[in-house]
């Protein structure tokens, strides 16, 4: 009889044990919580841990979700889960992963306030035996602040976005209609790209070839700004309408070491021509057509301003690169070309004042000493263009060297040897005026000498690199991204962009930015060579220029863009946006 009652209860057990923990009898497993709040996107995120050879169940079943106890304040706006990984014919939760909750303001807050979530999850045993708990919850309890509401007003958050970010939403609304609103937002969206650093090279260059061929004269030098400008118009809106059909990337040629080279070297050449070191004699093939110094001068100013359009076409910021997708998406290349040359209008505005402004300087003397030293002034000023660009592709030590070899030798020229008779104030002025510029090309040849053969420092793009976290091959950051239910960041760079270095070394580089981006995968994409592989990632990104920086969610949906150089406040702005 004993024997039958052990039997008995062995059998009811072995039974029993698959279904144990369904029915209750066990004590079920709990995946390990952390919830982290990000005032600056106005999100939560809740960490998960789920032990080994445990899951949470597919999302289909309805019972992994996160809610949030009703308030006066908040409430939940989205919630992004990950994409799992495949178990069975599900897609579970295991290991370590993250689930984003947005959230939406109902009123402002004011004061701290204390948040209470209710997380949803079904626990699955994976072996020895394949069986699942019944559904749990826990509470999760979160504090948020006042800086909570920024992040959460659309309102302030449209505010907090830099002014070309603004100017281009409003022109992607236009596109629909070629009204004259757009052609004035436009416009305005190119006088705001002038006064960026990267197009400051071209302004020495029309003040030193508008400066040098006036003559002294004040319409010669508006009428010579006003082709300076037509040609660097028509060469730009070419250049845009071309980049937009081809979808080849701006500034890719142009920033080649052979090219850049060649035109800082035809600026330095004109410099030196108008110092007066040697004459350039015009071709036959040119003079035959083009009869008279006047004539001359303008077919000089249509070219200078289309070799000009050159350097300033890496300045591509959103509000071009919207521009240019919009014509390759389109197809509409007349009206295309307006638009750009209407950019071009804008961009030209502060040029067509340094050319005018030039010109009049110029035309103040009518004689004497000072007119060769206004000549010499220009002629200064040409080299220098030429150097600038230069030091896109020049290593910062040989771009000291180079500032350093300049301005002495611009000392030396200006009489820092040459004995000088007694004079006025003016001239002691002067005196000491080309022994700081001295002294200055000293300093800048001897920290050139230290950096190559002493380096102590580490550059900020070197640091950088080292801080970030980037990985190089974009299928294995969408992969982690996916996995870890983070968003992606994807910096498309060159070694020829001036730009993604200053990105580097002032923005990626500051400490509130790495902080932000701490819980990103980041990648960087290489384009500084052309080949099949960068034309195909450039396809499928959709990139036009350098540099170009893209946030896409974990699902891998793109949830903004922007190109060219982004300070550290304003990066920081737009990221509480995405």
């Amino acid at each position: 009889m004993k024997k039958k009652l052990l039997f008995t209860v062995c059998l009811l057990f072995a039974l029993l044990r698959p279904v144990w923990p369904q029915l209750g009898g066990q004590e079920a497993v709990q995946p390990r919580i952390i919830a982290r709040v990000a005032p600056a996107s106005g999100t939560v995120v809740f960490h998960f841990q789920v032990p080994a050879g445990y899951h949470i169940t597919d999302l289909k079943n309805n019972f992994f979700a996160i809610t949030l106890k009703k308030n006066d304040f908040v409430a939940v706006l989205k919630t992004i889960f990950p994409a799992g990984v495949p178990f069975g014919d599900e897609n579970v939760f295991k290991g370590e992963f993250s689930v984003r909750v947005l959230l939406k303001k109902l009123n402002p807050i004011k004061n701290p306030l204390k948040l209470d979530f209710d997380v949803s999850f079904q626990i699955c045993q994976e072996y020895p035996e394949e069986l699942c708990y019944p559904p749990d919850q826990s509470r999760v309890q979160v504090g948020v602040g006042p800086d909570f509401n920024s992040a959460l007003d659309p309102a302030t958050a449209h505010k907090n976005k830099p002014l070309s970010r603004r100017l281009e939403d409003l022109i992607r609304g236009q596109f629909s209609q070629a009204s004259l609103l757009l052609f004035i937002l436009v416009f305005a969206a190119g006088f705001l790209a002038s006064l960026t650093p990267c197009v400051y090279p071209v302004i020495p260059i029309i003040m030193g070839y508008v400066g040098g061929r006036s003559g002294g004269r004040k319409l010669k030098g508006f009428t010579l700004s006003l082709f300076f400008v037509l040609g660097l118009s028509l060469v730009y809106s070419l250049l845009g309408v071309v980049a937009a059909k081809t979808g080849s990337l701006i500034g890719i040629s142009f920033q080649n070491p052979i090219v850049v080279t060649a035109i800082a070297a035809i600026f330095i050449i004109m410099g030196l021509s108008l110092a007066g070191l040697f004459s350039i004699p015009v071709p036959a093939w040119i003079s035959s057509k083009v009869s008279g110094s006047h004539k001359s001068d303008i077919a000089g100013a249509l070219i200078v301003g289309g070799i000009s359009a050159v350097i300033a076409a890496p300045c591509v910021g959103p509000v071009l690169i919207a521009l240019l997708s919009w014509i390759s998406q389109s197809g509409n290349v007349f009206l295309g070309f307006w638009l750009t040359f209407v950019f071009s209008l804008g961009l030209s505005v502060i040029f067509l004042v340094a050319g005018t402004f030039s010109g009049a300087i110029a035309a103040l003397p009518r004689g004497g000493k000072w007119m060769s030293t206004v000549k010499y002034f220009f002629s200064a000023l040409l080299i220098a263009g030429g150097i600038f660009f230069l030091a896109n592709i020049l290593k910062p030590w040989l771009t000291l060297l180079l500032w350093g070899t300049y301005l002495i030798a611009l000392a030396v020229a200006f009489g820092l040897f040459r004995p000088q008779a007694e004079g006025g104030i003016a001239q002691v002025l002067a005196r000491t005026a080309v022994v700081l510029v001295f002294l200055c090309g000293a300093v800048l040849f001897y920290q050139g000498l230290s950096q190559r053969f002493f380096p102590t420092a580490v550059t900020g793009a070197t640091q950088a690199k080292e801080t970030l976290p980037w990985l190089d091959d974009l299928s294995q950051a969408k992969q982690r991204a996916r996995l870890e239910n983070k968003r992606l960041l994807i910096d498309a760079w060159a070694e020829w962009c001036a730009a993604c270095r200053e990105l580097d070394e002032k923005t990626f580089s500051h400490d509130d930015v790495r902080a932000a981006l701490a819980d990103t995968i980041l990648v960087k994409l290489d384009f500084t060579r052309k080949n099949e592989k960068n034309d195909l990632l450039k396809k499928e990104l959709g990139i036009i220029g350098m540099p170009t920086v893209i946030i896409l969610d974990a699902l891998g949906v793109e949830r903004g863009r922007f190109s060219g150089f982004l300070g550290p406040e304003d990066f920081l702005d737009l990221l509480r946006g995405f």
